[in-house]
This record gives structure tokens, C-alpha cells and sequence, in this order.
């Protein structure tokens, strides 16, 4: 049995889970979807994961989840568990999509380019349909070369969703907040 740390986090009123490895995260849910849909993408695991709850394990993991939902982190810096993706194309789309910069898009053509297989954009496509890393390897960047969003695991919206709010500058706040002064007659009075 291979020891999974799993963990949920709650964006927008959306509930993913991802799970974690001694090796890193290898992988996070579509949204609203059970931890289960873990065994789409590594189905020769069904009945050799042990799952458990730790959350000094994923800590880690649930604190660069929030800080790029806070708009404090554009890059996930979380290691990662490749060891059950065995197709080097596959491999080799995952690293590309890693480089595509925060807020940026970029096509299917252009990313079948960028390693090396230009002819091969259906191929592209559908590695790009099987990353397991939502979110974090951020396929969420790629779209078709018409403009439109394309599929998504998520689904098309929260897609979307992502390419706006990486697109939106954070919001700001001021670092001291300005408290009122009382008036001079509620000086010296024991409610202030």
C-alpha cells in the first residue's frame, strides 16, 4: 500500500481535493468532484493507495493554494510527483505548461511548438486534458487559437474564472487603516 495525504480547500464556494505523496503533490480534483476521480488518471493504483489525513503532510500544499488565491503567489512552488506519468509526452507538456507566466495565455499550437512537436496539437491537446495537477501545472493558460477558452477539466467557467482573476490586478487595501479621532467632547468620557 502507498501512503496519500489528502486535503480539501474551498475557493469561491468550490470544493477541491488534492492529495499528496512522499514525493509531492500528484494531484488535484475538478471542483465538486469526490477524491476519487483521483483513479481517472492513475487507475492502476485503485486498491493500492492508503489514504490518510495529515494536515502537517499538506500544511504546506494548503498554504500556496490560499496565498495564490490571495493574490500573494503567482507560481506554485510545491514539489511535485511525476512518478505515475510514464508517457514522456505527457512529461514534457506538464514542464511546458509550468512555464506559461501568470496571467498569460498561450495555444495548443504554440505549446506543441514549444516542445519540440509542432504537427502534434491533438496530441498536445489531450495531454494537456490529462494533467492531474489542476490549477498548480496551470493548463487553465491554454487556449485555442480562435480566441475561445477551449474545454477544461474544471469545467469551461471556472476556467474562465482563472484567466480573469489572473488577469485582475489584486485588490488594495491600505497597510494602516485610518480610525476615526474621537471628537474633543467625547474626551475623558469612561464609553470611548
Amino acid at each position: 500500500m502507498k501512503k496519500i495525504y489528502w486535503e480539501s480547500v474551498e475557493i469561491n464556494h468550490q470544493v477541491f481535493y488534492f492529495t499528496v505523496t512522499d514525493k509531492g503533490l500528484n494531484f488535484v480534483s475538478s471542483p465538486h468532484r469526490h477524491i476519487s476521480e483521483i483513479f481517472d488518471f492513475y487507475p492502476q493504483n485503485r486498491y493500492q493507495y492508503q489514504f490518510m489525513y495529515d494536515d502537517d503532510i499538506t500544511g504546506a500544499y494548503l498554504d500556496e493554494f490560499k496565498e495564490y488565491f490571495d493574490k500573494k503567489r503567482e507560481k506554485f512552488d510545491v514539489p511535485l510527483d511525476f512518478s505515475e506519468i510514464h508517457n514522456e509526452l505527457e512529461r514534457r507538456v506538464l514542464k511546458a505548461l509550468q512555464q506559461i507566466p501568470y496571467g498569460q495565455t498561450i495555444t495548443y499550437k504554440q505549446l506543441a511548438e514549444i516542445i519540440g512537436q509542432p504537427k502534434a496539437i491533438r496530441a498536445v491537446a489531450s495531454a494537456v486534458a490529462k494533467n492531474p495537477f489542476l490549477i498548480v501545472v496551470p493548463c487553465h493558460r491554454v487556449v485555442r487559437s480562435n480566441g475561445e477558452s477551449g474545454d477544461y477539466r474544471g469545467g469551461a467557467d471556472t476556467k474562465v474564472a482563472l484567466l480573469k482573476f489572473e488577469k485582475e490586478p489584486p485588490e488594495k487595501e491600505p497597510l494602516i487603516k485610518k480610525l476615526p479621532l474621537p471628537r474633543l467632547s467625547q474626551l475623558g468620557k469612561p464609553d470611548l
